[in-house]
C-alpha cells in the first residue's frame, strides 16, 4: 500500500507555487514510519563557504562571511532555498567529496549566478570571497543521498547509499523507507529551479525544518546540483555554526572570462589577520605573482 503522504507530495511536487507551505509541513509531520538517514561530519574536517562580492564590496568581519545576520536582508531578500524557508538564516557550504577534492569550487558553483548564464557572456568577471571553517566536534546531520541522478554520478552517494540501505533492508517496511528516501532526496536534487522559481524548494525546505524542529539533527548534507552531483553540500542551523565551527581563513578570488574563454581562477586578496573576535580582517593584496604568499591559502 502506498504511503498517503508520499502520494500527496508526489501529486503536488510540480505545482508547488499554488500549495501552502504549512500544508506541506503538516503532511510531513503526519507521515507514518519516517526514516531519517544520517551521517557524521567529523571533527577536524573543513567546510568551504562562498559569498559573491557586489561591486567594490569588501567583507571585513565574521558575520559578513557566515550565515546571514542582517535582519533587513533576511526579511526582504531571503526566499525558499533547498533547506530554508523565507526569512530563515541557514549556513550553506561544501565539503570534500571523492570526485572534487577542492570544495571551494563546489561552493562557488552553487553561489555564482554568472556561471549559470556563461553562454550569454563573452567577457565577464566576478569577485567572490571564500571562507574556510574547521569543524570543532563531530556533527550528526541528515543525509540526502538516495536521489536517482546523484546515484548515477556521485561516488559519495553510491557509497553512502549502500551503508544506509544496510541499516533497514531487513525490516518489513524496507520498501517504504526506500521510496521515502528517494522521494525526499530527489527534492533536494531538483535541477529544474529557474529564476523566480524558489517555490520549488518548498518540500525540501519543509522536510529540513521538520527534522530540525523534531529531532536533534540541525543540519543536512546533499549532493551539489550545480556540480552535476559530484560535489557535496552542507546546510547547518546558526546554533551549530556558532558552537561547532571555527572560522580559520578568508580570501578573495576572481573569476574571469575573456573572448569566450574561462581563465584560471586566482586569489586576489588574503586576510592575513582576522582581528579581535574575527571582526577586523586585515587584507593583503597580491601584487603580480606572489606565489609564496598565495601558498599560505
Amino acid at each position: 500500500m502506498e504511503n498517503p503522504t508520499l502520494v500527496f507530495l508526489g501529486q503536488i511536487q510540480n505545482n508547488l507555487e499554488y500549495v501552502d507551505y504549512e500544508l506541506i509541513y503538516k503532511s510531513i509531520v503526519e507521515m507514518s514510519d519516517k526514516i531519517i538517514p544520517t551521517a557524521i561530519l567529523r571533527k577536524g574536517w573543513y567546510i568551504d563557504r562562498v559569498r559573491i562580492n557586489r561591486g567594490n564590496e569588501i567583507f571585513n568581519k565574521i558575520e559578513d562571511v557566515s550565515y546571514i545576520h542582517d535582519n533587513d536582508v533576511l526579511n526582504n531578500h531571503v526566499n525558499f532555498g533547498r533547506a530554508n524557508i523565507p526569512k530563515q538564516a541557514v549556513f550553506y557550504g561544501s565539503i570534500l567529496s571523492p570526485k572534487i577534492r577542492v570544495p571551494r569550487a563546489v561552493a562557488y558553483f552553487e553561489t555564482s549566478s554568472v556561471l549559470k548564464e556563461l553562454e550569454i557572456h563573452e567577457n565577464i568577471e566576478e569577485i567572490f570571497t571564500l571562507s574556510l571553517w574547521e569543524i570543532l566536534e563531530d556533527i550528526e546531520v541528515m543525509e540526502m543521498i538516495f536521489s536517482d541522478d546523484a546515484l548515477l554520478k556521485s561516488e559519495y552517494a553510491q557509497t553512502s547509499f549502500k551503508k544506509q540501505v544496510e541499516r533497514f533492508i531487513h525490516l518489513p517496511i524496507a520498501d517504504h523507507y526506500m521510496k521515502q528516501g528517494k522521494f525526499f532526496s530527489n527534492q533536494f536534487a531538483r535541477k529544474d529551479i529557474g529564476k523566480n522559481e524558489e517555490f520549488k524548494y518548498k518540500i525540501s525546505a519543509a522536510y529540513s525544518n521538520y527534522v530540525w524542529d523534531k529531532t536533534n539533527f540541525k543540519g543536512v548534507t546533499y549532493p551539489s546540483v550545480a556540480s552535476e552531483y559530484l560535489g557535496q553540500n552542507i546546510a547547518l542551523l546558526p546554533e551549530v555554526v556558532d558552537s561547532c565551527l571555527e572560522l580559520k581563513k578568508v580570501a578573495m578570488f576572481k573569476f574571469e572570462r575573456k573572448l569566450g574563454k574561462n581563465l584560471p581562477i586566482d586569489s586576489t586578496k588574503l586576510a592575513t589577520d582576522l582581528g579581535i573576535d574575527k571582526r577586523n580582517f586585515n587584507w593583503f593584496e597580491y601584487i603580480g605573482k606572489d606565489e609564496q604568499q598565495k601558498n599560505k591559502l
